[in-house]
């Protein structure tokens, strides 16, 4: 199960690090996660306890978590019986179906997940064209692997296309509310744009590996369905067209307001709070009562020997008072270092958009760490050079642990999504802005002098920074496993450069 939990790691954009998890659900009521990743930083960047605090960390963490997209082949959307479209089709058959608020909110879910489902295929077929392009051998024909594929795209997309545009008849009526026919023409229109960025991605493909009389005709097959999908956007005025003289603002607009509107379908109610307020609130008190005890004894105590109303007395009280405020603080530091080791930071519930049911409980921690406290597989993973204790003049690096703590109720989801194609678990995808790391950075490029052959010549030398992510996937229950993995983040001041996945 854990092959499947990290699915990338990629830059979100020059100052994003995008992470995507993938929590699958297990054969059990409940399936227990914990995600433990380790950040090794340079001293050199100046980040500590005090410069990086954990809301500050917390601030720069971005999560959109929702279900994960149901998997279907191309064929199987228009031929499964639980397809989007297939309810769509049965609900429309029936007689004054537009009259129910519920129907028609059903009608509007299931059009979006279609486009939701859609893409996932889409983009699912097309790795499987690059799987097969990297399995093969030297001097193998690459189109012996791929032909069927292309193939399979030109026939679904357009079978699936057609199908759905034939619903434009029975929901361009003045019965449909409005924005049942809003949400069609809004996945309409994405999936037109789907089906051309699909062609383009092929089309790259064919032109690298492919050569003569195939080549040419599958170039030409794939450039026929994009322009087509052009044209037909241009043909319901959609706006969402790619000029080569025009900077495409709109185009870049309206995709990503089109892809927001249909994954929105997937996402989940998330309500965040501080874990342990109450317990925090109740041993503050405890802290306070037992300073308090202290003081009413010694002036008790001073009392009944010296009497009322004496130095003696007034010299305890003051000096009592003095100590009940150290043994207050005294109290509250200790307890609140045993709760920031026992309790995380803070508790956010999964729920379903009406909150009926609650899917998961997600908890999270930022701490940092000595590097004498790792567990030895983090130290092993990290496999630090030399060059990494001159850096950080032998005093190690500075490290983050950040820790996730997510049980998913099995059951929940069978009850929440019971009419829906079959959903395996959820998606938590992690945006990580990195911008506190440039802070204390040198200026990106250098220029250096050389001698070559009795000549001076000047060049460039990058200078770059590298940030290591150790994590620790464990699998707590139904059955106890772990999986490592590393990255290395290179950056300059500039933001990411680029990442590296190093094998463990």
């Amino acid at each position: 199960m854990l092959d499947m939990i990290q699915q990338s790691v990629i830059p979100h954009d020059r100052y994003q690090l995008e992470l995507k998890l993938d929590y699958k659900l297990g054969m059990g009521d409940k399936t227990h996660y914990r995600i433990s990743t380790y950040i090794f930083i340079p001293r050199s960047l100046k980040i500590n306890e005090e410069s990086y605090p954990p809301a500050e960390f917390y601030r720069d963490v971005k999560n959109y978590i929702r279900i994960k997209t149901p998997e279907m082949r191309l064929r199987d959307l228009l031929g499964s019986n639980n397809a989007p479209l297939k309810i769509v089709q049965e609900i429309i058959n029936r007689p004054n179906w537009y009259v129910e608020k519920e129907v028609n909110n059903r009608i509007i879910h299931a059009l979006r997940l279609f486009g939701a489902m859609f893409k996932s295929s889409l983009r699912e077929h097309l790795n499987l064209v690059d799987k097969r392009i990297s399995a093969s051998t030297p001097n193998t024909k690459i189109n012996t692997f791929v032909d069927n594929l292309i193939e399979e795209f030109v026939v679904q997309s357009k079978n699936i296309s057609n199908h759905y545009r034939m619903l434009y008849t029975d929901l361009n009526l003045p019965s449909v509310h409005e924005d049942v026919f809003s949400a069609y023409l809004l996945v309409d229109e994405y999936i037109s744009l789907l089906i051309e960025e699909s062609a383009a991605e092929l089309f790259k493909v064919v032109s690298r590996y492919y050569e003569d009389v195939e080549r040419s005709r599958y170039l030409a097959t794939l450039n026929t369905i994009a322009e087509a999908e052009t044209d037909y956007r241009i043909s319901h005025d959609y706006g969402s067209i790619l000029k080569t003289d025009d900077e495409n603002e709109t185009y870049a607009f309206r995709y990503s307001v089109l892809k927001k509107y249909v994954s929105g379908v997937l996402h989940l109610s998330i309500n965040s709070h501080r874990e342990g307020r109450g317990i925090e609130q109740a041993l503050m008190a405890l802290a306070a009562g037992v300073s308090m005890i202290f003081a009413t004894v010694v002036a008790f105590y001073f009392q009944k020997v010296y009497g009322n109303f004496t130095l003696p007395v007034f010299v305890a009280l003051v000096v009592g008072y003095m100590f009940k405020d150290r043994i207050k603080e005294a109290g509250k530091s200790l307890l609140a270092g045993t709760l920031q080791a026992r309790l995380y930071d803070r508790r956010i519930n999964i729920k379903t958009l009406d909150g009926k049911y609650k899917l998961a409980m997600l908890r999270e921690k930022t701490t940092f760490m000595h590097e004498g406290n790792l567990p030895q597989a983090v130290r092993a993973a990290r496999q630090k050079d030399p060059f990494a204790d001159l850096d950080n003049d032998r005093q190690g690096e500075t490290i983050i642990c950040h820790t996730k703590d997510i049980i998913l109720n099995a059951d929940l989801f069978h009850k929440a999504f019971g009419g829906l194609p079959k959903i395996s678990g959820l998606n938590d995808i992690i945006r990580y802005d990195i911008h506190p790391y440039l802070r204390k950075m040198a200026d990106p490029v250098e220029k250096r002098y050389f001698l070559d052959n009795g000549h001076l010549k000047k060049i460039d030398t990058h200078k770059v920074y590298h940030i290591n992510f150790v994590s620790r996937y464990t699998l707590i229950r139904p059955q106890y496993e772990n999986l490592y993995e590393r990255i290395r983040l290179v950056l300059n001041r500039e933001g990411i450069k680029r990442i590296e996945r190093i094998s463990l």
